[in-house]
Protein backbone atom coordinates (compact mmCIF):
# COMPACT_ATOMS: atom_id res chain seq x y z
CA UNK A 1 0.00 0.00 0.00
CA UNK A 2 2.75 2.22 1.24
CA UNK A 3 4.43 1.61 -2.87
CA UNK A 4 1.32 2.42 -4.57
CA UNK A 5 0.60 5.86 -2.31
CA UNK A 6 4.58 6.61 -2.61
CA UNK A 7 4.56 6.01 -6.70
CA UNK A 8 1.08 8.04 -6.88
CA UNK A 9 2.64 11.23 -5.51
CA UNK A 10 5.60 11.25 -7.35
CA UNK A 11 3.67 10.95 -10.64
CA UNK A 12 1.82 13.83 -9.00
CA UNK A 13 4.71 16.11 -7.76
CA UNK A 14 5.85 15.35 -11.84
CA UNK A 15 2.92 16.86 -13.46
CA UNK A 16 2.37 19.74 -11.11
CA UNK A 17 5.96 21.24 -11.19
CA UNK A 18 6.03 20.80 -15.47
CA UNK A 19 2.39 22.57 -15.89
CA UNK A 20 2.74 25.15 -12.37
CA UNK A 21 6.40 26.23 -13.59
CA UNK A 22 5.09 28.64 -16.24
CA UNK A 23 2.66 30.34 -14.03
CA UNK A 24 2.65 33.56 -12.29
CA UNK A 25 1.06 35.36 -9.06
CA UNK A 26 -1.39 38.12 -10.90
CA UNK A 27 -0.64 41.52 -9.88
CA UNK A 28 -4.43 42.35 -9.90
CA UNK A 29 -5.67 39.33 -6.85
CA UNK A 30 -5.66 40.20 -3.53
CA UNK A 31 -3.89 37.55 -1.52
CA UNK A 32 -4.88 36.64 2.30
CA UNK A 33 -3.27 33.60 2.98
CA UNK A 34 -2.33 30.75 5.59
CA UNK A 35 -5.56 31.86 7.71
CA UNK A 36 -6.29 29.22 10.40
CA UNK A 37 -9.27 27.43 10.26
CA UNK A 38 -9.06 24.56 12.69
CA UNK A 39 -6.65 22.50 14.90
CA UNK A 40 -4.32 21.00 12.52
CA UNK A 41 -1.63 23.07 11.84
CA UNK A 42 -0.52 23.28 8.43
CA UNK A 43 -3.28 20.89 7.29
CA UNK A 44 -6.30 23.61 8.82
CA UNK A 45 -5.03 26.52 6.82
CA UNK A 46 -7.35 28.51 3.82
CA UNK A 47 -6.19 31.11 1.78
CA UNK A 48 -8.60 33.94 0.72
CA UNK A 49 -8.81 35.21 -2.83
CA UNK A 50 -10.43 38.10 -4.63
CA UNK A 51 -9.96 40.93 -7.32
CA UNK A 52 -7.98 44.19 -5.92
CA UNK A 53 -10.07 47.04 -5.52
CA UNK A 54 -12.62 44.99 -4.54
CA UNK A 55 -14.97 47.20 -1.91
CA UNK A 56 -18.30 44.70 -1.31
CA UNK A 57 -19.14 41.12 -0.58
CA UNK A 58 -18.60 39.06 -4.19
CA UNK A 59 -19.90 35.55 -5.14
CA UNK A 60 -17.80 33.30 -2.87
CA UNK A 61 -16.41 29.95 -4.36
CA UNK A 62 -14.95 27.53 -1.96
CA UNK A 63 -12.55 25.53 -3.58
CA UNK A 64 -11.94 21.72 -2.42
CA UNK A 65 -8.86 20.13 -4.07
CA UNK A 66 -8.21 16.51 -5.57
CA UNK A 67 -5.18 13.94 -4.92
CA UNK A 68 -6.54 11.06 -4.60
CA UNK A 69 -7.76 11.85 -0.75
CA UNK A 70 -3.24 11.49 0.02
CA UNK A 71 -2.20 13.74 -2.25
CA UNK A 72 -2.44 17.86 -2.83
CA UNK A 73 -2.27 21.26 -0.72
CA UNK A 74 -3.73 24.99 -1.24
CA UNK A 75 -0.41 25.74 -2.73
CA UNK A 76 -0.92 23.64 -5.67
CA UNK A 77 -4.33 25.03 -6.07
CA UNK A 78 -3.48 28.41 -5.86
CA UNK A 79 -2.93 29.71 -9.64
CA UNK A 80 -6.07 27.76 -10.62
CA UNK A 81 -7.76 29.78 -7.69
CA UNK A 82 -6.61 33.42 -8.22
CA UNK A 83 -7.49 32.36 -12.07
CA UNK A 84 -11.35 32.04 -10.59
CA UNK A 85 -10.91 35.17 -8.64
CA UNK A 86 -10.08 37.00 -11.77
CA UNK A 87 -13.32 36.16 -13.26
CA UNK A 88 -15.08 38.44 -10.50
CA UNK A 89 -15.25 35.97 -7.25
CA UNK A 90 -14.02 35.52 -3.74
CA UNK A 91 -12.27 32.65 -3.67
CA UNK A 92 -11.39 30.11 -0.51
CA UNK A 93 -8.70 27.56 -1.37
CA UNK A 94 -8.10 25.42 2.22
CA UNK A 95 -5.77 22.35 3.18
CA UNK A 96 -7.23 19.46 4.18
CA UNK A 97 -5.70 16.22 6.24
CA UNK A 98 -4.26 13.64 3.76
CA UNK A 99 -4.30 9.87 4.22
CA UNK A 100 -2.60 7.51 6.11
CA UNK A 101 -2.91 10.48 8.98
CA UNK A 102 -6.65 10.39 8.51
CA UNK A 103 -9.03 8.24 7.20
CA UNK A 104 -12.99 8.76 5.98
CA UNK A 105 -15.22 11.01 6.75
CA UNK A 106 -12.03 13.61 7.99
CA UNK A 107 -12.25 15.92 4.98
CA UNK A 108 -15.91 16.20 4.98
CA UNK A 109 -15.38 17.21 8.68
CA UNK A 110 -12.85 19.74 7.53
CA UNK A 111 -15.04 21.23 4.88
CA UNK A 112 -17.84 21.83 7.48
CA UNK A 113 -14.77 23.83 9.53
CA UNK A 114 -14.09 25.46 6.80
CA UNK A 115 -17.41 26.51 6.35
CA UNK A 116 -18.16 27.27 9.73
CA UNK A 117 -14.78 29.58 9.28
CA UNK A 118 -16.32 31.66 6.18
CA UNK A 119 -19.59 32.21 7.68
CA UNK A 120 -18.04 33.95 10.99
CA UNK A 121 -15.48 36.17 8.90
CA UNK A 122 -17.17 37.35 5.53
CA UNK A 123 -16.65 40.31 6.66
CA UNK A 124 -13.43 41.40 6.12
CA UNK A 125 -12.92 38.79 3.43
CA UNK A 126 -15.56 40.00 0.68
CA UNK A 127 -17.72 36.83 0.99
CA UNK A 128 -21.53 37.17 0.26
CA UNK A 129 -23.18 34.31 2.05
CA UNK A 130 -26.16 34.34 0.24
CA UNK A 131 -24.13 33.18 -3.09
CA UNK A 132 -21.89 30.91 -2.19
CA UNK A 133 -20.68 27.77 -5.25
CA UNK A 134 -18.51 24.97 -4.12
CA UNK A 135 -15.92 23.49 -6.89
CA UNK A 136 -14.22 20.30 -6.56
CA UNK A 137 -11.95 18.19 -8.43
CA UNK A 138 -11.24 14.01 -8.81
CA UNK A 139 -11.50 13.17 -4.97
CA UNK A 140 -12.62 16.70 -3.77
CA UNK A 141 -15.10 16.26 -6.54
CA UNK A 142 -16.23 13.36 -4.14
CA UNK A 143 -15.88 15.28 -1.10
CA UNK A 144 -18.03 18.41 -2.74
CA UNK A 145 -20.67 16.36 -3.92
CA UNK A 146 -21.43 14.66 -0.39
CA UNK A 147 -20.91 17.74 1.57
CA UNK A 148 -23.41 19.65 -0.30
CA UNK A 149 -25.58 16.61 -0.07
CA UNK A 150 -25.02 17.18 3.68
CA UNK A 151 -26.26 21.00 3.41
CA UNK A 152 -29.22 20.11 1.71
CA UNK A 153 -30.46 17.38 3.23
CA UNK A 154 -30.77 17.43 6.99
CA UNK A 155 -31.24 13.39 7.61
CA UNK A 156 -27.91 12.90 5.73
CA UNK A 157 -25.99 15.83 8.32
CA UNK A 158 -27.31 13.36 11.34
CA UNK A 159 -25.58 10.74 9.95
CA UNK A 160 -22.19 12.85 10.60
CA UNK A 161 -23.17 14.49 13.52
CA UNK A 162 -22.54 17.63 11.37
CA UNK A 163 -24.23 20.96 12.35
CA UNK A 164 -24.43 22.97 8.94
CA UNK A 165 -23.45 26.80 9.60
CA UNK A 166 -26.03 28.95 7.79
CA UNK A 167 -25.28 30.03 4.33
CA UNK A 168 -27.14 30.15 0.48
CA UNK A 169 -25.27 27.27 -1.43
CA UNK A 170 -26.18 28.31 -5.15
CA UNK A 171 -24.21 26.11 -7.58
CA UNK A 172 -21.46 23.41 -7.95
CA UNK A 173 -19.06 22.45 -10.30
CA UNK A 174 -17.88 19.15 -9.76
CA UNK A 175 -14.73 17.88 -11.98
CA UNK A 176 -13.48 14.91 -13.29
CA UNK A 177 -15.15 12.90 -10.20
CA UNK A 178 -16.08 9.82 -8.67
CA UNK A 179 -19.58 9.50 -7.13
CA UNK A 180 -21.34 6.15 -6.24
CA UNK A 181 -20.07 2.62 -5.12
CA UNK A 182 -16.27 3.57 -4.27
CA UNK A 183 -15.45 -0.02 -3.32
CA UNK A 184 -16.75 -1.44 -7.09
CA UNK A 185 -14.43 1.28 -9.00
CA UNK A 186 -11.92 0.23 -10.72
CA UNK A 187 -9.82 3.05 -10.73
CA UNK A 188 -5.53 3.35 -11.52
CA UNK A 189 -4.88 2.98 -7.96
CA UNK A 190 -7.38 1.30 -6.55
CA UNK A 191 -5.53 1.26 -3.03
CA UNK A 192 -5.91 4.95 -2.33
CA UNK A 193 -9.71 3.89 -1.69
CA UNK A 194 -8.78 1.58 0.54
CA UNK A 195 -6.35 4.12 2.53
CA UNK A 196 -9.26 6.28 3.05
CA UNK A 197 -12.54 4.43 2.81
CA UNK A 198 -10.90 1.21 4.45
CA UNK A 199 -10.83 -2.28 3.57
CA UNK A 200 -14.69 -2.86 3.71
CA UNK A 201 -15.87 0.56 2.27
CA UNK A 202 -19.85 -0.95 3.35
CA UNK A 203 -18.84 -0.43 6.82
CA UNK A 204 -19.81 2.96 6.96
CA UNK A 205 -23.11 1.87 6.14
CA UNK A 206 -25.18 4.99 5.29
CA UNK A 207 -22.65 8.00 4.82
CA UNK A 208 -21.87 5.96 1.45
CA UNK A 209 -25.18 6.27 -0.05
CA UNK A 210 -24.57 10.16 -1.23
CA UNK A 211 -27.28 8.86 -4.09
CA UNK A 212 -29.62 8.16 -1.86
CA UNK A 213 -29.66 11.08 0.23
CA UNK A 214 -29.47 13.31 -3.07
CA UNK A 215 -32.95 15.60 -3.30
CA UNK A 216 -34.37 18.27 -4.60
CA UNK A 217 -33.00 20.92 -3.03
CA UNK A 218 -29.26 19.23 -4.36
CA UNK A 219 -27.35 22.62 -5.81
CA UNK A 220 -27.91 23.33 -9.62
CA UNK A 221 -24.72 21.10 -10.75
CA UNK A 222 -22.11 21.69 -13.54
CA UNK A 223 -20.92 18.02 -14.33
CA UNK A 224 -16.92 17.98 -16.37
CA UNK A 225 -15.10 15.30 -17.67
CA UNK A 226 -12.63 14.56 -20.55
CA UNK A 227 -12.46 11.74 -23.18
CA UNK A 228 -8.95 11.01 -21.46
CA UNK A 229 -10.11 10.91 -17.87
CA UNK A 230 -9.97 7.59 -16.36
CA UNK A 231 -13.18 8.82 -14.21
CA UNK A 232 -14.99 9.44 -17.50
CA UNK A 233 -17.59 6.23 -16.95
CA UNK A 234 -18.45 8.08 -13.50
CA UNK A 235 -19.91 11.76 -14.71
CA UNK A 236 -22.63 10.83 -16.96
CA UNK A 237 -24.33 8.60 -14.69
CA UNK A 238 -24.27 11.21 -11.97
CA UNK A 239 -25.30 13.78 -13.80
CA UNK A 240 -28.68 11.65 -15.06
CA UNK A 241 -29.02 10.83 -11.54
CA UNK A 242 -29.36 14.43 -10.78
CA UNK A 243 -31.70 15.01 -13.56
CA UNK A 244 -34.03 12.54 -12.64
CA UNK A 245 -34.09 14.37 -9.41
CA UNK A 246 -35.34 17.21 -10.82
CA UNK A 247 -31.74 18.87 -10.37
CA UNK A 248 -30.57 21.40 -13.60
CA UNK A 249 -27.60 20.35 -13.93
CA UNK A 250 -25.24 20.08 -17.70
CA UNK A 251 -22.62 17.79 -18.37
CA UNK A 252 -19.51 18.99 -20.63
CA UNK A 253 -16.67 16.03 -21.86
CA UNK A 254 -13.61 17.68 -22.98
CA UNK A 255 -11.38 16.93 -25.68
CA UNK A 256 -10.81 13.85 -27.95
CA UNK A 257 -8.80 10.58 -27.80
CA UNK A 258 -6.27 12.37 -29.86
CA UNK A 259 -6.01 15.20 -27.31
CA UNK A 260 -3.79 13.76 -24.72
CA UNK A 261 -3.06 16.62 -22.88
CA UNK A 262 -6.69 17.16 -22.15
CA UNK A 263 -7.13 14.48 -19.26
CA UNK A 264 -8.01 14.34 -15.49
CA UNK A 265 -8.44 17.36 -14.08
CA UNK A 266 -6.82 19.09 -17.17
CA UNK A 267 -8.49 22.46 -15.91
CA UNK A 268 -6.07 22.92 -13.57
CA UNK A 269 -3.14 23.90 -16.00
CA UNK A 270 -4.31 27.38 -16.81
CA UNK A 271 -2.65 27.93 -19.67
CA UNK A 272 -4.16 25.47 -21.80
CA UNK A 273 -7.03 26.75 -24.27
CA UNK A 274 -8.91 24.12 -23.54
CA UNK A 275 -8.91 24.64 -19.50
CA UNK A 276 -10.12 28.44 -20.02
CA UNK A 277 -12.91 27.20 -22.17
CA UNK A 278 -14.12 24.76 -19.61
CA UNK A 279 -13.15 27.32 -16.36
CA UNK A 280 -15.30 29.70 -18.52
CA UNK A 281 -18.15 27.80 -18.51
CA UNK A 282 -18.12 26.93 -14.82
CA UNK A 283 -18.02 29.93 -13.81
CA UNK A 284 -20.88 31.53 -16.10
CA UNK A 285 -23.00 28.94 -14.76
CA UNK A 286 -22.17 30.00 -11.23
CA UNK A 287 -22.84 33.72 -12.39
CA UNK A 288 -26.41 32.41 -13.67
CA UNK A 289 -27.60 30.81 -10.17
CA UNK A 290 -25.63 34.14 -8.07
CA UNK A 291 -28.43 36.94 -7.39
Amino acid sequence: MLIDRVVFRWFCIAGDKKTQKPMKIPDDVERKTDIPYGTQGKWNLLDVYYPKGTTKPLPTIINIHGGGYTYGTKELYQYYCMDLAQRGFTVVNFNYRLTPTITFPAPVMETNEVMQWVCSHADGHYIDLDNICVVGDSAGAQIASQYCTIVTNPEYAALFGISVPSFKLRAVALNCGMYEKFHEIDVLLPRLLTDYFGKDPLEHGEKLNVLKYINEHFPPAFIMSAENDFLLPCARPFFEHLRSKGIESVCEIYGTKEQKEITHVFHLNILLDMARKCNDAECDFFRKHVV
